[in-house]
């Protein structure tokens, strides 16, 4: 009924290489597919929106384009990041084309890494760990839990992303 009982990553040759955005998220390293992220910026003005989900902390204007912000820490069960902490977030867009910011506790490099160091998503992990993630990608001396846009959104925002859709107004 959940799915976790079985974790399967996608089908990728041994030979494919992915590039990932890594960002931290409490001690954890995630990675975001490059393909997937538009940009990083900080220091954007943001609009609480009243009544919003928790992890949803408001909506920016980037560019003349309205940005839903979405606190990491809070989906996959953190405590809200301290207000003085230096502000990351990077702008994805999904396969629908809708862009989302996702807030990060940092962001480190972008980084190929061959999918023989690919692996399943641990049972061990949290069930939103299990939903959002595609699988782990070990590097030297950490693991990177490799991110599902798709899915994360789709868990984060009950209609799957549509609510940053224009509705025709301008």
């Amino acid at each position: 009924m959940n799915g976790n009982n079985v974790i399967q990553s996608e089908a990728h040759s041994s030979s494919q290489l992915t590039e990932l955005l890594t960002c931290l998220v409490g001690d954890q390293w995630i990675g975001l597919k490059v393909q997937n992220v538009r940009e990083v910026v900080t220091k954007q003005i943001r609009t609480e929106m009243p009544l919003s989900p928790d992890c949803v902390m408001g909506l920016i204007n980037l560019r003349g384009k309205v940005i839903t912000e979405i606190e990491v820490r809070t989906v996959v069960g953190l405590p809200h990041r301290a207000e003085e902490a230096p502000l990351h977030v990077a702008i994805v867009e999904t396969s629908n084309g809708e862009d989302f910011g996702l807030i990060v506790d940092d962001v480190g490099a972008v980084i190929e890494l061959d999918y023989d160091n690919f692996e399943a998503t641990p049972r061990s992990l949290s069930p939103i760990w299990l939903q959002v993630s595609e699988g782990v990608m070990k590097q030297e001396d950490r693991v990177i839990v490799v991110v599902n846009v798709d899915r994360f959104i789709s868990l984060t925002i009950p209609d799957g992303g549509d609510a940053n859709r224009d509705s025709g107004g301008n």
